[in-house]
């Protein structure tokens, strides 16, 4: 997708894999990266997502069901679940239309992510956007612990899964007594949700520290993205687990 604004810029797609704690591809993180058109400098998501109008934004999604509905057929057979990053205008949108929404049930794969910044999360099920959003989708709370909402929307049931901040996890697992802290965390959260997916592993270590936990699935770039054209090359087992058995 190319994109007018003050500086042109390319939307680019890639698959960000969640592994299962049983070694298991749980789901795909369909990412969007931008790059400055013309060059191979790099854009940070967030900054590049912020440049975008509100009619970019809903193309951009629209780029991403198209995306979906061409690869169904992976998904569907091989029981995998894509997320898509959605943030308040494309929550507005999809909200706004029958059609727009049946167009979404007709992937049953799709799971929708929002961060734990979406306006006004901690008012939970009073929040009217994400209650609906939750009652017609499977949602996925992004980013949790990123100390930007309080625990109101999970005690609300909202959310299928959690996303554990990548940052937040960093700072946990270098602190003293952190085998107690993450238990309780996990247990806690596992009592709110479906599972729990810890974003940020990085390194072998942190892997190993989450092996005999409470956690569903494991991201970070210990398993690297790939392009939307090497979906079908993505490992159903991710070789971590085999060597930690």
């Amino acid at each position: 997708m190319n994109i007018q604004s003050d500086v042109d810029f390319i939307s680019q797609y890639v698959f960000l894999p969640i592994y299962a704690m049983t070694g298991r591809l749980l789901a795909v993180e369909l990412l969007t990266r931008f790059t400055g058109s013309g060059d191979n400098l790099a854009m940070p998501t967030e900054i590049g997502l912020r440049l975008l109008t509100p009619e970019q934004r809903i193309e951009l999604f629209n780029d991403q069901l198209t995306l979906a509905e061409k690869h169904a057929s992976w998904f569907v057979a091989n029981g995998v679940t894509l997320t898509i990053n959605i943030e308040e205008t494309v929550v507005d949108w999809l909200l706004g239309s029958e059609t727009r929404r049946q167009r979404v049930h007709q992937l049953p794969f799709i799971a929708f992510e929002i961060n734990e910044s979406f306006p006004n999360l901690s008012a939970g099920k009073d929040n009217g956007k994400i209650r609906l959003l939750s009652d017609y989708f499977s949602l996925w709370l992004d980013g949790f612990g990123s100390g930007k909402a309080t625990l109101t929307a999970l005690f609300d049931g909202l959310f299928d899964f959690v996303k554990i901040d990548k940052r937040f996890y960093w700072q946990l697992v270098t602190q003293q007594g952190y085998d107690l802290v993450i238990d309780s965390l996990l247990k806690n959260i596992n009592q709110l949700c479906k599972g729990v997916i810890v974003c940020g592993i990085e390194k072998h270590e942190y892997f190993n520290k989450l092996t005999n936990t409470g956690v569903l699935g494991l991201q970070g770039f210990l398993w690297p993205a790939i392009s939307v054209d090497n979906l079908r090359s993505l490992r159903r087992i991710a070789e971590e687990f085999d060597n930690n058995s």
